[in-house]
């Protein structure tokens, strides 16, 4: 009799789900990171581009620098006015892509953005597609990473406000700090005011004698690493319970005030569907991770710029 074979029905499928685990994370790892470092140039490109820009540009010389930008207030004379926002403008952060006037009829995205600033056409390849329901109507938005907020600034209503996230408690629930997509850089302790021995480096009569000193934020979430807490027993040991809850009703606000527009109560669940790696009220997404709402891998990144403001004439009077 010949000898029997023992069975093996089966066994690929087991190897396979061994090996597939740890081919996901590869996989994941490798997309996370690739367009972490994509984002990572593309962010310092635009910071070195726009610096440059406003370096050269003749703005008076005891100008601030929150005169010009993100929000052209309507204090410039008209002549600055326009090179400001030939450098950027707050409209195109986000993009109502059903609108005819901001979305040309063509449908091609660089037809849209042929006429955008100097900025905001260096941050388009950074923008994300958005399907939020507002007041009970789906809108179609091509916008910037961040919390979709409302403000009376811009035409279509919409803006994007940064939270960097300071701390989370024992649920992993966050305490977040509000900045906004361009700000100055600014050694003072109250960044905000214009006190100290640092009141604003842009301007000739400041300590640094007129520099461009910007720093852009850029919030990078990834759509397929969701985010854990280390285990408090070690770096090495499994951390599988300790998510970075998505919790937004629990969130603490440092700096509300600071907020660049009002929240819109956007829900991290919508119809038992997670609303991805930018959705709710904060922006800062919602996953599953063993069926729980958890928030997906995220660095906040900052490209910074420093150039000496080419300045020519006296201060204006």
């Amino acid at each position: 009799m010949p000898l029997s074979r023992p069975a093996r029905r089966g066994v690929a499928l087991v190897e396979f789900a061994i090996v597939s685990l740890a081919l996901y994370v590869l996989v994941a790892g490798a997309i996370t990171f690739g367009f972490l470092l994509y984002a990572a140039q593309g962010l310092q490109i635009a910071a070195d581009v726009t610096a440059r820009e406003l370096a050269r540009m003749p703005f008076a010389s005891d100008r601030d620098f929150e005169q010009l930008l993100p929000v052209v207030d309507g204090t410039l004379p008209a002549g600055e006015a326009a090179m400001a926002a030939s450098v950027f403008d707050e409209e195109f952060l986000v993009v109502d892509l059903d609108d005819a006037t901001q979305f040309p009829a063509s449908g091609r995205l660089v037809d849209a953005t042929a006429g955008w600033p100097i900025l905001n056409r260096q941050l388009f390849p950074l923008m994300i597609v958005d399907f939020p329901e507002i007041g009970g109507v789906r809108r179609r938005l091509l916008r910037y990473p961040g919390a979709l907020l409302s403000t009376d600034r811009t035409a279509d209503g919409f803006t994007v406000g940064i939270p960097v996230v300071t701390g989370r408690n024992a649920d992993g629930v966050e305490t977040v700090r509000w900045v906004p997509v361009v700000e100055e850089i600014d050694t003072e302790s109250n960044a905000a005011g214009n006190e100290g021995a640092n009141p604003d480096p842009f301007s000739i009569d400041s300590a640094e004698r007129g520099l461009v000193a910007l720093r852009i934020n850029y919030p990078f979430q990834s759509p397929v690493l969701s985010g854990f807490r280390p285990s408090p027993a070690g770096r090495f040991e499994p951390n599988g319970a300790f998510i970075n809850s998505a919790d937004d009703a629990s969130i603490t606000e440092l700096n509300a005030a600071d907020a660049p527009g009002a929240r819109l109560g956007l829900p991290s669940v919508s119809g038992g569907v997670f609303t991805g790696p930018y959705g709710g009220d904060y922006g800062l997404g919602t996953q599953a991770a063993f069926g729980r709402p958890v928030r997906p891998f995220r660095r906040v990144l900052t490209a910074q710029a420093v150039y000496r403001r080419e300045i020519f004439g006296p201060p204006a009077s």
